[in-house]
């Protein structure tokens, strides 16, 4: 197993009583996401060819052995970070505009839209005969997946950028309310739902195994519930601050979670820590394949992990990578931020091809802007706040960036530099309860 750590801060020394961590906002870095050439989203492969979305209004169709553009559809908003779904033939897609929209995979023609009152920044799921989604205007729909008729909504307290997940007739989706829901698939009642300290965000579908539905919270807790009453069997902490896009995915018999500090830890199914794996930036969803783990992070690096949490290789680009990839014919496609659809050989780990979209890169908020960093007395008496606005000019700030952004980048940075000393400690309460 590799730890990772660092951006090599000679002369910043800091001690973790000299600082602390408040979360003061919702996590709205995906709903305010700048237009431009940037990929947010998992590529998705049908019949050879790849289907992505871009936050330059384009959903592209690619040529799965070439990257040759096939069709491209532009709609009034960008896409971000809800990727394309396709079910015989029809390709399921939200947008920034307010629409979800329903295209022909061959051709790319638009076949309906519906409207909802805010952004959709989720993946829409396609169950039976129909297509669920969640949007910001609170709500989870159902919609008839031929016509886009609408069926029924579930209203939450709080923004749905969920993924939803089916189980048994049920729908469970996490909500900004803090809550995560379980409704019937039919009519749209509840059946429970489950309150945790911080917003519940599944990007992708939350793990259902025996019995138990595994789903993340923004509180930092992955919880392990019983899936027929919504009783909590054990939770973990994962961390300490920055919380949690996505829940589990299954590798054998463990589970691998990760968080947004870039730690990946192996878990049994009773929330014991296995071993972990540092890399101190944020990491998206992984995708396991062939006893491996194939994971994109800030650090602009795709790494393949055994299941060991030993690095086997990495390939670097030059942006972020936020989406799980995706494992096609001893290919790995993914997604990132420098406005790069990449192909590589996962044996050779050479680039096969690369699909660029319009535009340069997008405008992403800083990656710790929802915490606030309260730097204490003991620390500004050492010097670390003189320490701080002297290393400002390193990041290559401009004059016109705000107070706000300077103070989320010295967070980043302090944070960082802090998580890559000494071995990572597991708090009391990750027992399980």
């Amino acid at each position: 197993m590799e730890e990772h750590g660092g951006f090599g801060f000679d002369d910043f020394s800091v001690e973790i009583e000299d600082f602390e961590y408040k979360l003061v906002k919702k996590f709205d870095r995906i709903f305010n996401l700048g237009e431009g050439g940037s990929f947010l989203q998992w590529p998705f492969l049908y019949e050879g060819r790849v289907y992505v979305a871009c936050l330059d209004r384009n959903v592209y169709c690619l040529d799965g052995r070439t990257g040759g553009l096939v069709w491209k559809f532009t709609a009034d908003g960008g896409f971000a970070p809800a990727s394309p779904m396709i079910d015989e033939g029809i390709v399921y897609i939200g947008s920034y505009d307010y629409n979800l929209y329903a295209l022909d995979a061959r051709t790319g023609g638009m076949i309906w839209k519906y409207h909802t009152q805010g952004k959709l920044a989720g993946n829409a799921t396609i169950h039976g005969s129909r297509v669920f989604v969640g949007s910001n205007d609170y709500n989870m729909y159902c919609l008839d997946a031929k016509t886009g008729e609408f069926i029924w909504k579930f209203r939450t307290q709080g923004e749905v950028p969920s993924k939803p997940t089916f189980h048994d007739g049920m729908v469970l989706f996490g909500s900004y309310d803090r809550f995560f829901y379980c409704v019937d698939e039919q009519s749209g009642r509840l059946i429970w739902k489950f309150e945790t300290q911080g917003d519940v965000y599944n990007e992708d579908d939350v793990l259902i195994h025996e019995g138990v539905v595994y789903f993340p919270s923004f509180d930092n807790f992955l919880r392990a519930v019983d899936i027929k009453t919504g009783r909590m069997l054990w939770k973990f902490r994962t961390g300490n601050y920055g919380g949690m896009h996505s829940g589990p995915r299954m590798a054998g018999d463990r589970l691998i979670q990760v968080n947004r500090e870039g730690v990946m830890h192996a878990l049994t199914f009773g929330g014991k820590v296995i071993w972990k794996f540092r890399i101190n930036q944020a990491m998206a969803l992984p995708m396991i394949h062939d006893g491996k783990i194939y994971v994109g992070t800030e650090d602009e690096n795709l790494y393949c992990i055994d299941l060991e949490g030993n690095v086997l290789w990495k390939f670097k680009t030059q942006g972020s990578l936020w989406w799980k990839p995706t494992i096609w014919e001893e290919k790995v496609l993914f997604t990132s931020h420098d406005c790069n659809v990449y192909c590589v050989d996962i044996n050779t780990h050479q680039l096969l091809w690369k699909f660029r979209g319009q535009g340069a890169p997008s405008y992403f908020p800083p990656p710790f802007d929802s915490y606030e960093l309260t730097v204490k007395k003991a620390a500004s008496e050492s010097g670390l706040e003189e320490k701080a606005t002297r290393k400002r000019y390193d990041f290559g700030m401009s004059e016109e960036e705000t107070t706000s952004q300077y103070k989320s980048k010295i967070t980043y940075q302090i944070s960082t530099q802090y998580a890559s000393k000494g071995k990572y400690q597991i708090d009391s309460d990750e027992e399980a309860l």
